[in-house]
């Protein structure tokens, strides 16, 4: 199972099978695991290179539980929008800090700006605080 876990004030760290794709949709790197971006300060998104420490990124990890039906087995193919969320399709599971279950499906869009209302998952909040990244 592809599983996303959310760090507290810290990254979402994905394990499984993940295809990152480039903005002509071609898969440009594949990886079964790592820690993708959701303070907005990264300079190498979508993963982390610890720049939440130094902005002082802050969220719990704890949101609420929303949709658990089951998900498949396959790849997580994973693209960032331009100035806009990372767009996950495939089964994919995402917990809370503690390893819990917050949701199951196979289609979301994760924060990116580090401002989402919803986090880990996109609310369109980035469009008002006129967030910056290559897709």
């Amino acid at each position: 199972m592809n599983k996303i876990v959310i760090g507290a004030d810290g990254p979402l760290h994905f394990t499984g099978t993940l295809e990152i794709l480039g903005a002509g949709g071609e898969i440009t790197k594949q990886e079964r695991e790592a820690w993708l971006c959701r303070c907005g300060a990264s300079q190498n998104k979508p993963f982390c290179d610890g720049s939440h420490r130094a902005a002082q990124f802050q969220d719990a990890g704890q949101p609420p539980v929303g949709d658990l039906a089951g998900a498949q087995s396959g790849a997580v193919r994973l693209s960032a929008r331009p100035d806009g969320p990372l767009k996950c399709q495939g089964p994919l599971e995402v917990c809370d800090v503690k390893g819990r279950p917050v949701w199951r499906g196979t289609e979301t869009a994760l924060c990116r700006c580090g401002a989402s209302a919803r986090k880990p998952f996109c609310d369109g909040t980035h469009r008002q605080t006129g967030f910056k990244a290559p897709g």
